[in-house]
């Protein structure tokens, strides 16, 4: 029991962390206008991991 709860946070945090890459790389990739709107779309995001 506690090594599956163990493990669905350690993927949560793997799922949070390469969301926050992903968006860095397209935030580099991206012209700096799209920035905000990629901020607020990863906010979004971010309860649903969490």
């Amino acid at each position: 029991m506690h090594t599956t709860l163990h493990l669905k946070n350690s993927l949560k945090t793997v799922a949070l962390l390469a969301g926050v890459a992903l968006a860095t790389m397209i935030m580099h990739a991206q012209p700096a206008q799209h920035a905000p709107l990629l901020l607020s779309q990863a906010s979004m995001l971010l309860p649903a991991v969490g």
